[in-house]
């Protein structure tokens, strides 16, 4: 062997043995960042089978020490139904040789809770060959909040339409009825009112998602001004009156003012008292009632109805959370209780429920006398 081959054959060899080190360290300072990291990772083979995790995930699946999981397969964790999910990721990455892969897919905690994952894998060297190493992003809180957003699309859909076919019904019938010169005063009067109704409806569905809209941008704002409380209660309740079977009586001083943004506070007394006539059921009056006490003013909007349960009671002011006739969550936008908290808090003020069962039911919020818009 001349000298130019041995030399050439040490070089060859010294280089690697420097790439073998540079991948150690490389190694190293990756099984680092492994350990430490709070997002929930793992390393898996060829077969899926878990060579090791960090204790982030091992939270995350809701155990107490690695050893629970290392040496078992990611599959052992997923829903028979999603097992295709990470066989998908197995061809991806191993036979494909695709060096990065996403995947979204529920995993089932030790509990039996079943929690959605963002995975995102990659595929690195190591010394026995090539493995996996995943991030696993928790997502279930992103995940409902997106089926209740395209559940609430359905129902808010099917919400505006029935006023709109009502109204249009109404429209073309006074049409034909006026064309025909057959319309009677009293007929008329009804048929005004009947539309008038489903507008207000319209109106009070279409400021709910305006509300809505802007709470997400956080731009609700208010614009406060004195006004007469009595005169704000009038105004709020003329789409009750206009069903003709609801009475509503209004106790507290007739000549006293608020300070606060009139219209948001309609709003929030629009969505009270409607709720009242939604948990009425069989009872056909309303009792708002107004007081102050030291620097607030409380009102509340009670009916004597069936109540509510109160498993649903800490449930009421959530987004889209719908509560039916029945006490089932199966009706309306699910928007009003949730707006009206929030118009409150920009007040400065508190708002509450408070009812029992077969009795009644009192929804309640309170303003400051002067506070500053948080």
């Amino acid at each position: 062997m001349s000298a130019n081959t041995t030399l050439e054959k040490e070089n060859a060899e010294l280089k690697h043995e420097l790439r073998q080190l540079k991948i150690s360290r490389h190694l190293e300072r990756f099984h680092t960042i492994f350990e430490s990291s709070r997002l929930p990772s793992k390393i898996i083979g060829p077969d899926l089978k878990i060579i090791e995790v960090n204790m982030a995930l091992v939270e995350l699946l809701g155990y107490s020490l690695k050893e629970d999981i290392v040496g078992t397969r990611i599959i052992d964790y997923s829903p028979v139904d999603q097992h295709e999910h990470w066989e998908i990721l197995q061809a991806n990455i191993w036979k494909k040789k695709t060096p990065f892969f996403k995947l979204e897919t529920s995993l089932i905690r030790k509990d039996g809770s079943v929690i959605w994952c963002h995975i995102t894998s990659i595929l690195f060297p190591e010394r026995q060959g090539f493995l996996g190493y995943s991030v696993i992003e928790d997502i279930t809180d992103q995940r409902l909040l997106k089926l209740h957003k395209e559940e609430f699309i359905s129902v808010a859909s099917h919400e505006l339409k029935t006023p709109i076919t009502s109204l249009q019904a109404n429209l073309q019938l006074m049409s034909r009825l006026l064309n025909g010169e057959t319309l009677s005063k009293e007929k008329m009067i009804e048929m005004t009112r009947n539309a008038e109704k489903h507008v207000l409806k319209l109106s009070y569905l279409v400021n709910n998602l305006l509300s809505s809209t802007r709470l997400d941008q956080g731009h609700l704002s208010l614009d406060k001004t004195s006004f007469i409380l009595a005169e704000l209660i009038e105004d709020c309740c003329t789409h009750i009156r206009l069903e003709g079977k609801y009475h509503i009586d209004f106790t507290g001083d007739p000549a006293f003012t608020l300070f606060a943004d009139r219209h948001k506070l309609d709003q929030v007394l629009v969505n009270l008292v409607n709720n009242a006539v939604k948990y009425a059921a069989g009872s056909f009056e309303i009792r708002i009632d107004a007081s102050h006490s030291d620097g607030f003013t409380k009102v509340s909007v009670s009916d004597f109805g069936q109540g509510i349960a109160p498993e649903n009671i800490v449930n009421l002011f959530d987004r889209y959370f719908r509560l039916g006739h029945d006490n089932n969550k199966n009706s309306g936008l699910g928007l009003g209780l949730y707006i009206s908290a929030e118009i409150i808090r920009l007040h400065g003020g508190q708002i509450g429920v408070e009812s029992e069962l077969g009795k009644e039911t009192t929804f309640w919020f309170t303003i400051p006398d002067r506070a500053e818009t948080i």
